[in-house]
């Protein structure tokens, strides 16, 4: 019996596992979604308690539903292939439900970083988000800003970050920009 080729999704998963494990432990548990919210809070300079509460609500709600469920063991912890499978599950079983919590997360994370709320952020704002947290390189990011930034405007809009993380989570295209999300694959 042979390994089933690796696909972009699988790419994109196992890039984001690595990211959301915080602790660099091979696992995520729900206090790896609660750093990230301290870290991205301390990477705009903290000051936004308020924001910080939603961002972690968010992420409480997304584990509990979500999260927790790909579980498949029973150690309160998601490991690389429970995350693969377990994203794809959640997209099949009930997609709407899924991203809409997705954006929930997503439009409390750009709160954060959007401290003038003109609803989108700029080249600036887009690598400290996803470099000071997710360790994502800047080189990489800018490339990723400039490719998402469609209208070439100098900035991303939450629409558009939230697009392109649905099509990260989701897309099996190579071609899609929501690839781009966190840097080139």
């Amino acid at each position: 019996m042979s390994e089933r080729e690796r696909t972009v999704l699988d790419e994109k998963l196992d890039r984001s596992f690595g990211m959301l494990d915080t602790d660099g432990d091979g696992r995520i548990r729900e206090r790896d979604l609660v750093c990230l919210a301290e870290k991205l809070n301390a990477a705009f300079s903290g000051g936004a308690p308020e924001a910080v509460a939603r961002l972690e609500r968010a992420f409480t709600v997304l584990w509990t539903t979500d999260l927790r469920p790909m579980d498949a063991d029973g150690d309160e912890a998601i490991d690389r292939a429970e995350w693969s499978m377990g994203v794809r599950r959640a997209v099949a079983d009930d997609r709407a439900g899924f991203l809409r919590r997705m954006g929930t997360v997503l439009q409390a994370w750009l709160a954060l970083c959007d401290r003038d709320a003109d609803g989108r952020i700029d080249r600036r704002a887009f690598t400290t988000m996803y470099g000071r947290t997710l360790g994502v390189p800047d080189a990489a990011l800018t490339e990723a800003f400039t490719t998402l930034d469609i209208d070439g405007d100098g900035y991303v809009g939450h629409d558009e970050v939230r697009a392109a993380a649905e099509e990260y989570c989701t897309s099996e295209s190579r071609d899609t920009p929501g690839n781009w999300l966190l840097g080139p694959l």
